[in-house]
């Protein structure tokens, strides 16, 4: 089999609170091998650190004010309403479209937010963000079939690995994980790509679910045996490939300390109105309310009666969406209100949300300054200690045209041991909440961290220790590709992972030019939206 210039590896959520522990206890002795004798250290995600943001990131080189992927939903032209984005929405190209222009092969596999599957030289796999779909799946067409043909059904990893009792399902885990390994170097001798890249998710939903129980029981907890399959993985891709390999994270985990209804938050603080029964029954809100209450004990139903059904009753799906398309937020009354799982906070301005009531300049900018000062004020109650890092104005994080998909502020709890909801669906007394996985009785206990991980190793490599940021991927698989940097990369090399020698020998070239996006966005349908819904439901990220 012929070597791929430069393999990467992505391991979603790998954190170096565990990995470092685990390699120590020689529990995962392929990736300790491959970070031994490479250059290896922390990868530090973005801020958010948040799957679709991050990896979108990681493979354009630039920040969400480009790019334009901020979190698993954007605003709607109302300012209120949130549709779920996918892959097309990238206003940025990736990395292997970049190098698919100049000629070069590539292979991307299950990388998130890359529905539908770009038209590359080679091949492309889109990641969770396809939602179960076949159409946009693969490219070229009819690549989908020829795999099922080869494999059988495809196992994926885009929803968490439950067991009926709440366990995490380690045989789910390490069925997707030995059919990903086979079908990556089937493709990798069939295409022959000198960019391969492939994702494993396991880590992010194990670390989510099973945080305690690692913090219990350590190597012997089975969040240790899923970084133990993943070992598995990448030693077998490692072992087989050969050339420069590259193993990256989006972001890291830890613990979760607790969580912040934030429009509860905001309500207290007299800058959010819930609508009253009498606006929401006028507004047939009531209705919408009963039909989310009843689709959330429908979801506990099998899964292959839910399907029966829906064949069965045409329209259900799109007509069920429709009516979870609700609010109870009075937003004639509300100066700012949140969304999301991580920390977004809207203000509701006058000519930019539909019906919002705060003045552009002076005003907008006395709510953003009270909302910063008051938040930061917050404190655990258990502790007593603050639990806000810092409140982050969009513009001083990001630049750009996309930058209105932003926030105008971004909530940073500490460490991110804390998140913040933007329940819009339902109110709570209090504000101190917890994220649910629907469909079942389990709750987060662990979530992300900004420190994810970097390494390279080959004939590239430097040995020794790194600090990169996630931006910087990019640039530096440009390099590794002989290919020069985009000047409108906001990465820069991570220069401290590649042999002096090299480049001595091979400076890095930068170029002004750069490559038009071929394809514009393409929206989810409702009946799509609605499986979407379902899916981000499952995974915890919406309400």
């Amino acid at each position: 089999m012929a070597s791929p210039t430069l393999t990467v590896i992505g391991l979603d959520a790998v954190t170096p609170l565990v990995l470092e522990p685990l390699r120590a206890a020689g529990a995962v002795p392929h990736l300790d091998r491959l970070l031994a004798q490479g250059a290896a250290g922390v990868l530090r995600s973005t801020t958010h650190p948040l799957t679709p943001q991050a990896w979108t990131t990681m493979f354009t080189g630039v920040g969400a004010g480009r790019h334009g992927i901020w979190d698993f939903h954007e605003r709607d032209e109302s300012g209120y309403g949130l549709r779920p984005v996918n892959g097309s929405y990238r206003r940025e190209p990736a990395v292997w479209q970049r190098l698919s222009a100049a000629g070069r092969r590539v292979g991307v596999i299950n990388v998130p937010f890359t529905w539908p599957a770009d038209d590359v030289n080679g091949f492309a796999l889109a990641g969770f963000d396809a939602y179960g779909r076949r159409d946009g799946y693969a490219t070229p067409a009819g690549l989908l079939d020829e795999l099922e043909q080869r494999f059988g059904p495809l196992v994926q990893d885009h929803a968490f690995p439950v067991t009926p009792q709440g366990g995490i399902d380690l045989g789910q885990v390490r069925r997707v994980a030995e059919q990903r390994v086979e079908l990556t170097l089937w493709l990798a001798e069939r295409f022959d790509p000198e960019l391969l890249v492939a994702v494993f998710m396991a880590a992010d939903h194990a670390q989510h679910l099973g945080w305690d129980e690692w913090e219990r029981s350590g190597p012997a907890s089975p969040l240790a045996q899923v970084y133990g399959i993943l070992d598995e993985a990448v030693g077998a891709l490692a072992g087989a490939l050969g050339g420069d390999i590259m193993i990256v994270s989006d972001h890291g985990a830890g613990p979760l300390d607790g969580v912040v209804n934030l429009n509860a938050w905001l309500a207290e603080e007299g800058l959010l109105e819930y609508a009253s029964a009498t606006e929401l029954m006028r507004g047939g809100q009531l209705q919408r309310m009963a039909t989310a209450r009843a689709l959330a004990l429908w979801r506990r139903l099998p899964l292959d009666f839910r399907t029966r059904a829906k064949q069965r009753l045409g329209g259900l799906r799109e007509r069920s969406y429709e009516l979870q398309n609700y609010s109870i937020v009075d937003f004639e009354r509300t100066k700012a209100f949140a969304y999301g799982t991580f920390g977004n906070i809207v203000i509701n301005v006058q000519g930019r949300e539909r019906t919002g009531i705060v003045a552009p300049g002076a005003e907008y900018e006395a709510v953003r300054d009270a909302i910063a000062q008051r938040l930061r004020e917050l404190r655990d109650p258990a502790t007593g200690r603050q639990i806000v890092a810092a409140v982050h104005r969009r513009e001083e994080l990001f630049s750009g045209p996309q930058i209105e998909r932003v926030p105008d502020l971004v909530v940073e709890f500490a460490d991110y041991a804390w998140l913040g909801k933007g329940n819009l669906k339902s109110r709570t007394e209090s504000i101190w909440d917890r994220v649910e996985i629907a469909g079942t009785d389990a709750a987060y206990v662990g979530s992300h961290r900004h420190e994810g991980i970097v390494a390279l190793t080959g004939p590239s490599a430097a040995p020794g220790g790194l600090f990169a940021s996630i931006e910087d991927v990019a640039p530096t698989i440009q390099y590794l590709l002989g290919e020069p940097i985009p000047e409108s990369m906001e990465g820069r090399l991570i220069d401290a992972a590649i042999d002096p020698a090299l480049l001595e020998r091979r400076p890095p070239e930068y170029v002004a030019e750069d490559v038009p996006l071929a394809s514009g966005i393409r929206a989810f349908a409702d009946d799509e939206a609605g499986q979407v819904q379902d899916r981000l439901r499952g995974l915890g990220y919406i309400e």
